[in-house]
């Protein structure tokens, strides 16, 4: 259990972050690391913290780049990368002290392709917004031509460890300059891997904060989630694995287009024709989603915005944000 990982950070303009993020990276109880600090084009202090942290300790590299956006500086990171695993860390982050010992440990005793952990949405008080749950077991291999269903874990890349031999054989890359990177990426390595396991531990801790990518509200962003999922459709249909995972990239679709994509767009101002392209989009590419199999696997929240967008009482959606926004008022008075 001594092989050598590679961290890899895209950073871009996260001064008031940073530190922490590499704090949490070069204090692992696991010390065979390479930490990848890629900074993509910043403007603020960014390099010159990242670049005083590589003159400190031997395993940071640091490179600098013109701004290519998060895909294209973790491609650097894993053109660079020399580690038997590969994780990715966003540099607003940060990761408890025991993930990549524990993940590490997992990957090797089960000689996994992809390990996926557990995360904490966190804000910047250091206080847990939310935590996520995993639907499937820790003690199992999942084989995903057999357990189709694993197509279907959030896509984030940040909460899992990749064996780098999957890059290599794949060519699989995250594209440049584009949202929604990691639903046009995760599924794909998922399908091409053969045994990804799953670990019950938050190990992630997720920043979440106003101006990041998620929390944008330009609908020209939001709408590039259309074209994320075009892009996914493509590479199963080119690499014959459309009908293995139809129902599977059909559930993708609901969940990411139609219930967190019209979720997204419907808080916007202005926002009623993107809505009903959305919806279109949907109908269109799957006529029958109504009747997919994986339903159960939305959480309560996300089956209620589901009922709302299907019954059109899209208002629903804008109502309850008033009224969190009036309880934060009334919280602080």
């Amino acid at each position: 259990m001594n092989e050598l990982v590679s961290i890899i950070v895209p950073i871009y303009n996260v001064e008031t972050y940073l530190s922490k993020c590499i704090d949490s990276l070069i204090n692992q109880t696991y010390e065979n690391l390479e930490i990848i600090l890629v900074n993509d084009g910043s403007t603020d202090r960014s390099g010159d913290i990242a670049s005083n942290y590589a003159k400190k300790d031997a395993r940071i590299r640091y490179f600098e780049q013109e701004n290519q956006g998060l895909g294209g500086a973790r491609n650097t990171g894993i053109s660079q990368a020399q580690g038997q695993y590969i994780l990715f860390v966003d540099s607003d982050d940060y990761i408890k002290e025991k993930m990549v010992e524990s993940m590490v440990n997992t990957m090797e005793i089960n000689a996994l392709d992809i390990l996926v952990c557990e995360f904490e949405r966190v804000n910047e008080n250091n206080e847990t917004l939310e935590k996520s749950h995993l639907p499937f077991l820790s003690d199992k291999i999942y084989d995903p031509r057999i357990n189709k269903e694993i197509l279907l874990t959030d896509p984030a890349a940040w909460n899992k460890m990749f064996k780098k031999e999957l890059f290599d054989k794949t060519d699989i890359r995250f594209p440049s300059r584009v949202w929604y990177e990691d639903l046009r990426t995760t599924p794909k390595l998922i399908a091409n891997a053969k045994r990804v396991g799953f670990i019950h531990e938050p190990f992630y801790l997720y920043l979440q904060r106003q101006g990041s990518i998620m929390n944008s509200a330009a609908l020209s962003r939001q709408e590039e989630s259309l074209q994320a999922m075009d892009d996914l459709l493509y590479y199963f249909k080119a690499h014959h694995l459309d009908k293995i995972y139809e129902k599977e990239l059909e559930f993708l679709c609901i969940a990411h287009v139609y219930v967190f994509g019209i979720n997204r767009v419907a808080r916007i101002p202005k926002s009623k024709a993107m809505i009903e392209k959305f919806k279109k989009y949907m109908v269109e590419k799957f006529p029958d989603f109504h009747s997919n199999p994986y339903f159960s696997m939305f959480t309560p929240k996300e089956k209620k915005f589901y009922q709302w967008i299907d019954h059109n009482q899209i208002w629903k959606i804008r109502w309850g944000d008033r009224i969190k926004k009036e309880m934060r008022k009334w919280k602080k008075h």
